[in-house]
């Protein structure tokens, strides 16, 4: 009697803050996904890795070809594996992408035996290494060792993608009709790239390092911190700082409609000056409570160091940006019908960049300035951010062709 094989419906993401993953099963409507810490390191000691039977992502390890990987928080709280951001995403793809499928074979109570078919996106610097890793992810699915025994993944189809790919087909344009180039600019934590299509023909992507940790590299070697410390404390100062801005105008507005003595509005104006006043003092403490867990110094030597901290943030996020807005003028076309951001970088210089992008238009239009997909992928998958945009929508497209 013939058994039905499952078929793994696979895209994965091997981004520089974690690695995203949708699947599904074919013929099946649920969809899974997994955000992994970006860690990999190989195991000398293959003997202590542990069978877990009841294994998830959290503990996850592969092995093949005679070399063994502990993937994610294993790798990260286990091994002490640092996130390293200059070997190429290639190199350590195939451990990765394995491990993924390990994981959603778990997920989905998968038999040892079962097909597999995914899609994964590289840098476009690395489009050329993407036959390498489908080759080598060949050889390593016939032998796959994992906590939960062997596994024997039939690899039926791949298709790589360049970073962004997702965004541009993510949204209800067709590419083929508009007069000028459909651009997306992907910010991320690695890097920042540029994608566009004119007339429906796919221009070779351009990226650079000028993803988030180049400006928390810029901070990091100013203020003396460690890399992974500041992400968090950096990306809430940018906010309240910004936040300060936005309340501080609105009470300049107040106070000026104040000075012209509109006995009409003079109400409503004295307790928008009163809100907002206070809106500034809650959005201060809040920008030094969010730079607090850095701090070192205490009584007044801690003043002087939170001030130096909000300086060189400051003084790194105006290098950053100039050198990041020098390589978007050598890297986009001089006009575009649409202009699609995307990337938590995108969002952490969202005003800036909105600003930017729509000097960049053939002729601005609220509708052509576009942030991720019109797909809201942040609410079908039920995550909390929107970096699973661009390969959520690949995994769509990728399930139709599949």
């Amino acid at each position: 009697m013939k058994t039905d094989i499952s078929h793994l419906l696979l895209a994965v993401d091997l981004g520089g803050s974690g690695i995203k993953i949708v699947g599904g099963i074919q013929g099946n409507e649920g969809i899974k996904v997994s955000l992994m810490p970006p860690h990999c390191v190989e195991v000398k000691d293959p003997n202590e890795l542990v069978v877990n039977l009841d294994y998830d992502e959290h503990n996850t390890w592969i092995a093949f070809e005679g070399q063994s990987y502990a993937v994610g928080n294993l790798a990260a709280i286990k091994y002490n594996a640092i996130n390293k951001l200059k070997p190429a995403k290639f190199t350590s793809a195939v451990p990765k992408i394995c491990a993924a499928i390990a994981v959603f074979a778990q997920r989905f109570n998968l038999s040892s035996k079962f097909n597999v078919s995914l899609t994964f996106v590289l840098p476009p610097t690395e489009w050329d290494q993407k036959q390498i890793v489908i080759d080598r992810l060949q050889s390593a699915l016939t032998d796959l060792q994992t906590p939960r025994g062997k596994i024997k993944a039939k690899l039926l189809l791949t298709a790589a993608q360049p970073e962004g790919m997702g965004i541009l087909l993510g949204q209800d344009i067709d590419l083929k009709s508009v007069d000028n180039p459909v651009t997306v600019i992907m910010l991320g934590y690695r890097n920042a790239s540029v994608l566009s299509s004119n007339k429906g023909v796919i221009a070779r992507p351009t990226t650079s390092d000028l993803g988030f940790s180049y400006l928390l590299q810029s901070i990091a070697s100013k203020t003396g911190y460690k890399i992974d410390d500041v992400i968090v404390p950096v990306f809430s100062y940018n906010k309240h700082q910004k936040d300060i801005v936005s309340f501080s105008d609105a009470l300049t507005d107040a106070t000026m409609r104040l000075q012209k003595y509109d006995l009409l509005s003079r109400t409503t104006d004295r307790e928008i000056v009163s809100i907002c006043n206070q809106q500034i003092i809650d959005s201060k403490n809040a920008l030094s409570s969010a730079l607090n867990p850095l701090l070192k110094c205490s009584g007044a030597d801690r003043k002087v160091e939170l001030g130096h901290l909000i300086k060189c943030i400051d003084s790194a996020n105006k290098e950053y940006w100039a050198k990041l807005i020098d390589w978007l003028d050598e890297s986009m076309p001089n006009q575009s019908s649409y202009i699609c951001l995307s990337g938590g970088t995108a969002n952490y210089f969202k005003d800036e960049l909105a600003l930017y992008a729509k000097n960049k238009m053939t002729s601005y239009h609220e509708d052509r300035l576009r942030w991720h997909t019109k797909v809201d992928a942040a609410k079908i998958l039920n995550v909390s951010d929107d970096r699973f945009n661009d390969i959520y929508v690949l995994w769509t497209v990728f399930c139709k062709k599949s």
